[in-house]
C-alpha cells in the first residue's frame, strides 16, 4: 500500500521554504526556486508504492508544483529494475506485484522530460520490530507556557523486544472517527410516490495524519520502546461517537532519523527556542549537475501495523454536523409534495426527535455518508458495540 507521499513531499518542501523562527529572517530571493523535492518509499507491504516529485516555487507562493512526464524507476542490488507509471501529475506508482524484500538494497532513478537525471543512494530495506501494544489513556493535559489545558486521549506505543540493534523508528498514523447524519431518513420521494429506504445514519471518516512521528532508543538501556507517548488527540467532534487510529511502524537508518528530525525542527519549531531556517538535504542527487541541490528522501523499511479503538467522550457541547436546506410537511401525503422542488427528495425526522410532521431533505450531503466525506462501512478493527 502506498503512503500519502504527496502530503509528505509538501511537508518536506515546507521544511526548507517556510520561515520557522520567531524573529524576522530573509531568504535570498530565488535561492530555493525550481529545485526538486522527491519522496518515495519501498516497504514489505503489498504495493503499489508511490514516488512524488515536486518543484519548489517562490517563497511568497507557499506551494510547490508537481513534476510530470518523468521516467521513474527503482533498481536493486541484484540487477532487477522496475518502471513506475504516472497516475497523476507528479505521482508515480510501482506495479502492484512489486514488493520490497528485507535485506535488499534499492535505488531510485529519475529522468525529467528535459533530460536531467537524478538518483538516490542505495538504501537497504531493514526489518522492524512488531508493535506489542497500543494503548490510550483519557487525560487532561495541563496548561504550559504555549498551550492551554485540554482534555482528550494520549496514545502510547510499545515495541517488541528484539535481538538486533534497531534504534530508530518512524510512524504513519491514520485516524477513523464516527459521525452521524442530522436526519433519520425513512422514505424516498421520486416526484410521484414514496418508496421505503434504509439509509444508515452512522458514518465513518478516515484520514491520514500529517504529523511526522519519530523516536530513538539511543539514551535507553534497551533497544525497544515502552509506553512511548505517540500522539495526543484533544476533545472534539471526532470523539463524540467513536474514534480509533491505525499505526504503521517503520525502521529508520541513522541518516534517515537525522533527516526527519531536521525536517520536524523546521516545520514545527519550538516556540521558546526557535532556530533559524536551514535546508534539509536528503539522499538524492542530480547526476547531470552535481552542484544542483535536490531535496527529499528515498527510504526502505519493513512495516508493522496495529490499530486501537477508544471509547467515545459524550458531551452535549459537541458541535453537530450541519448541512443543506430542507423543508417540512405535516402529513405523508403525495399532495403534500407535488409542488416540491427540486426533486427527488428524502423524508425523515431530525436526530433528537421531531415536534410533529416530517422533514423533507433535498441535499445528498444530509443523507448519504459518501457525500459528506465519509463511508457507511465501519472500520474492521472496531468492536461491535
Amino acid at each position: 500500500m502506498y503512503l500519502n507521499s504527496k502530503l509528505t513531499g509538501i511537508i518536506i518542501f515546507f521544511a526548507f521554504i517556510l520561515m520557522s523562527c520567531i524573529y524576522e529572517f530573509h531568504l535570498k530571493e530565488g535561492s530555493y526556486e525550481n529545485f526538486l523535492v522527491i519522496y518515495g518509499m519501498v516497504t514489505t507491504d503489498n504495493g503499489p508504492y508511490e514516488v512524488t516529485i515536486l518543484k519548489t516555487s517562490k517563497i511568497e507562493t507557499t506551494n510547490a508544483d508537481s513534476v510530470g512526464n518523468a521516467n521513474v524507476s527503482i533498481s536493486d542490488d541484484k540487477g532487477n529494475s522496475i518502471l513506475l507509471a504516472e497516475v497523476n501529475t507528479g505521482r508515480y506508482h510501482t506495479p502492484e506485484t512489486f514488493t520490497g524484500q528485507i535485506g535488499t538494497k534499492y535505488k531510485l532513478h529519475i529522468e525529467l522530460q528535459e533530460g536531467k537525471q537524478y538518483e538516490s543512494d542505495y538504501v537497504e530495506l531493514i526489518d522492524v520490530q512488531d508493535i506489542s501494544e497500543l494503548r490510550a489513556e483519557h487525560i487532561t493535559k495541563q496548561a504550559t507556557v504555549t498551550t492551554k489545558t485540554e482534555e482528550g486521549y494520549q496514545f502510547y506505543i510499545n515495541t517488541e523486544q528484539s535481538n538486533w540493534e534497531q534504534k530508530y523508528y518512524k510512524w504513519d498514523i491514520n485516524e477513523d472517527w464516527e459521525f452521524h447524519m442530522p436526519f433519520y431518513i425513512y422514505l424516498y420521494w421520486d416526484g410521484n410516490s414514496f418508496t421505503r429506504v434504509d439509509i444508515p445514519n452512522a458514518c465513518y471518516h478516515n484520514s491520514h495524519m500529517p504529523d511526522i512521528a519519530i523516536a530513538n532508543t539511543d539514551d535507553f538501556q534497551t533497544n525497544y520502546l515502552i509506553n512511548y507517548p505517540l500522539i495526543f488527540i484533544g476533545k472534539s467532534r471526532k470523539l463524540q461517537f467513536g474514534y480509533g487510529i491505525t499505526v504503521r511502524q517503520y525502521a529508520l537508518s541513522e541518516f534517515a532519523y537525522k533527516y526527519w528530525k531536521s525536517a520536524i525542527e523546521n516545520t514545527s519549531p519550538d516556540p521558546i527556542n526557535s532556530k533559524q531556517l536551514y535546508p534539509v538535504p536528503g539522499n538524492l542527487k542530480c547526476i547531470s549537475n552535481p552542484d544542483e541541490p535536490v531535496y527529499g528522501i528515498f527510504e526502505a523499511s519493513a512495516v508493522k501495523t496495529k490499530s486501537i479503538e477508544v471509547k467515545k467522550l459524550p458531551n452535549e457541547d459537541f458541535e453537530r454536523y450541519i448541512c443543506g436546506s430542507n423543508g417540512w410537511i405535516a402529513e405523508l401525503l403525495p399532495q403534500s409534495l407535488l409542488g416540491w422542488h427540486p426533486e427527488p427528495a428524502y423524508i425523515g425526522i431530525p436526530v433528537g426527535g421531531s415536534t410533529g410532521g416530517w422533514t423533507v431533505v433535498d441535499s445528498k450531503t444530509c443523507v448519504f455518508c459518501e457525500y459528506a466525506g465519509g463511508t457507511a462501512v465501519r472500520p474492521e478493527y472496531w468492536m461491535k458495540n
